[in-house]
């Protein structure tokens, strides 16, 4: 395992984790693995990302500047990942239709068990969450997400990725966008409170800022933290590990140039 190195040197990367998968986003290209027939899956891709430059880029770090940029990149980077955007489009359907099943039995049944229904139709992002955690919790994914974590947490310390140099690694990391997750809470439970239908929009801007203030404070990360370790992420077998592992490698490689992006999938033997 190569030592440490100076860490101005270092490519910023980030991370998703998914059903049988993880996709690693870097400066120029990501890619996509998924265990598929007892052969790792790995796909390269060029990243379509625009970034800002020159003055732009100074001012697309303005407050509120920042924010409309942040959930902008967001959102086409969603448009660029069918997973993604199926995930986010279950999500806004399974919210859709718990509130009005909750608005429906509320009216129907009454009485304390109304009150309840009454109370989760009022506050969907309560139950949401919790059946958020447990399918992060009891699947796969959350599996992967530790993995992720363990192979960008690698590649920042030594500047390389191995199956034993993430392996020891946290599986906790403080770029998590578990982390934004208390914001996202806190702005939906002032929804109900708040008769303003700008704030639908405003609530976004909301969130990121909020994030950008306090997101790198101690007790931000700390909570952060707190939720991956009990409800986000779980400790990676050595299945999961290994395939977040050879993406992130074979990702390395092409933002190195020593690849380039690739139609047909590399097909790599797991060692488990």
């Amino acid at each position: 395992m190569a030592g440490e190195v100076d860490r101005e040197e270092r490519l910023l990367f980030g991370g998703m984790a998914r059903l049988g998968g993880v996709d690693f986003f870097g400066p120029t290209y990501s890619s996509s693995a998924e265990l598929r027939d007892g052969k790792i899956h790995i796909w390269i891709d060029p990243s379509n990302l625009w970034r800002p430059k020159g003055a732009l880029e100074r001012i697309s770090k303005w407050p509120v500047l920042r924010s409309i940029f942040l959930w902008g990149r967001i959102l086409v980077q969603m448009l660029g990942s069918i997973w993604a955007l199926v995930s986010f489009i279950g999500v806004m359907a399974v919210l859709y239709f718990f509130v009005v099943l909750m608005e429906s039995g509320t009216e129907s049944i009454g009485g304390p068990v109304g009150s309840v229904l009454a109370f989760f139709a009022a506050f969907p992002v309560l139950p949401i969450l919790l059946l958020f955690f447990a399918f992060m919790k009891f699947s796969s994914v959350g599996r992967y997400h530790g993995a992720e974590h363990k192979a960008v947490a690698a590649y920042e310390k030594y500047g390389e990725v191995t199956l034993e140099g993430a392996q020891r690694m946290s599986r906790l990391h403080p770029r998590c966008g578990t982390n934004i997750l208390i914001y996202i809470v806190g702005a939906a439970l002032l929804d109900p409170f708040i008769d303003w239908a700008p704030y639908a929009v405003l609530q976004f801007i909301l969130i990121s800022e909020a994030w950008f203030i306090f997101g790198k404070t101690k007790w931000s990360i700390g909570i952060g933290n707190f939720m991956q370790k009990y409800f986000t992420t779980s400790e990676p077998g050595r299945k999961e590990l290994e395939v977040a592992v050879e993406s992130f490698r074979e990702l390395l490689c092409a933002e190195r140039g020593e690849r380039g992006a690739t139609k047909e999938p590399v097909l790599l033997s797991p060692r488990f």
